[in-house]
């Protein structure tokens, strides 16, 4: 893990305060310090998680907990297609079991805005981060994920963000939610209109916040995978 200094970056959604007409002007969003993995989990650690945790297996898992396609590329419980699967990223994990994985270490799932904050990189590199990022949304998904840590770290220390797999935050789903149920820290924003994005140019943003939207915690995709955080959320 590495240790994330505290710091802000500008959000992409704008805040609407209470019975305002508009969003206010994008305004840094501050972000205590936190610790943060490297690189996304991989499925060796995951297989040493399951096989310390029989209720995580694939045999065992209770459906409330996951969807029919959790850890689908795995021939058995605890095997793996092969060895170069060992460092490749693990996915078909729902939000169930990536939680379990990080609370086991003593540690949980970053926030979407701790998340979000180490991508941004205090600003360092934006314009390389969008373009892998729309690079690999107009790639097709491969049938083998390539191993984690192929790419250089960022500013701070951080790997693979953005052009290996989607990643769970501990909070995936909280900009989905109403207004009404968040008050005047919502975000507004919609897929068409996105009224309160800071930066409407900012396609990649906009596909992270869809995509956590769309998700609920038992699901799993072939492209989705997670790493854990430590420090206050």
């Amino acid at each position: 893990m590495v240790q994330i200094p505290s710091g802000s970056y500008a959000p992409f959604e704008r805040v609407k305060p209470a019975n305002a007409a508009a969003p206010a002007p994008n305004i840094p969003k501050a972000v205590a310090a936190f610790q943060l993995d490297v690189e996304p989990v991989t499925n060796a650690e995951f297989l040493a998680f399951v096989a310390a945790h029989p209720q995580w297996r694939k045999s065992q898992i209770k459906s409330v907990f996951a969807d029919a396609h959790y850890l689908r590329r795995w021939p058995a419980d605890l095997v793996l297609a092969d060895a170069a699967e060992r460092d490749a990223p693990v996915t078909d994990v729902s939000w169930f079991a990536a939680e379990a994985y990080c609370k086991a270490r003593g540690l949980r799932l970053p926030t979407t805005e701790q998340w979000e904050y180490a991508l941004s990189d205090d600003g360092r590199g934006r314009d390389a981060i969008r373009e892998r990022a729309l690079e690999w949304f107009a790639a097709p998904n491969e049938a083998r994920l390539p191993k984690v840590g192929a790419w250089p770290a960022n500013g701070f220390g951080v790997r693979d963000l953005v052009g290996l797999v989607w990643e769970w935050t501990l909070d995936f789903g909280a900009d989905a939610t109403s207004l009404e149920s968040q008050g005047q820290n919502a975000a507004q924003f919609c897929g068409g209109a996105a009224t309160g994005a800071a930066d409407t140019t900012d396609y990649p943003a906009f596909m992270r916040y869809s995509m956590r939207a769309s998700l609920k915690a038992s699901y799993t995709t072939d492209n989705l995978g997670f790493r854990c955080a430590g420090g206050a959320s």
